[in-house]
């Protein structure tokens, strides 16, 4: 039988990280189904959906001691159902985007408005540059989520319009057909 299991590590980063967890799944006969990783500040973290066999998966859960005293990251490891066993209901895949000269309360204000309607944002990443050219910091906004046929667009357009005019952002959805 085969099980899945989400796996989450972070702390000081260095070279080699992500391989040692590579190596380390593939030693025990795990699949890497997907991962999301990045760098904050002088921070490494990632979480990852990793599958195998009922008895891998317990191997594993098993070894992850030595893992965490080799890398010195703090690790997390939690069972979870198959991608295709999660419960969604019927809905369309939405891309919503955002940007506006950084301040605090950006996500917020977008994820309020969202869970006020009782969408699930499946997928976010932000991030803040400096413009080179005016050395403003710019933030931006991208995440997934998904429109049930209940909430209606243009209700969701309006609220998320107003918050665009309160907070000075740019913001936009659409449908999507494709992730990539």
């Amino acid at each position: 039988m085969r099980s899945f299991v989400v796996f989450t590590a972070t702390g000081s980063d260095r070279p080699g990280l992500a391989n040692e967890f590579f190596e380390f799944f593939t030693a025990r006969g795990m699949n890497i189904e997907r991962t999301r990783g990045c760098v904050l500040g002088n921070e490494f973290g990632m979480i990852i959906l990793t599958s195998g066999k009922t008895d891998d998966v317990e191997r594993l859960i098993n070894d992850v001691d030595g893992l965490r005293q080799r890398t010195g990251l703090e690790i997390h490891v939690r069972k979870t159902k198959a991608p295709s066993r999660r419960e969604v209901q019927p809905s369309i895949p939405y891309k919503l985007i955002a940007t506006s000269i950084d301040h605090p309360g950006i996500i917020h204000q977008i994820s309020k408005v969202l869970c006020r309607k009782g969408i699930n944002i499946d997928d976010i990443s932000t991030n803040v540059d400096s413009n080179p050219i005016t050395g403003t910091n710019v933030f931006s906004m991208s995440c997934y989520f998904y429109l049930p046929p209940t909430i209606g667009i243009f209700e969701l357009r309006k609220d998320l319009d107003h918050v665009s005019d309160q907070y000075n952002l740019d913001i936009r959805f659409d449908a999507v057909i494709h992730r990539l």
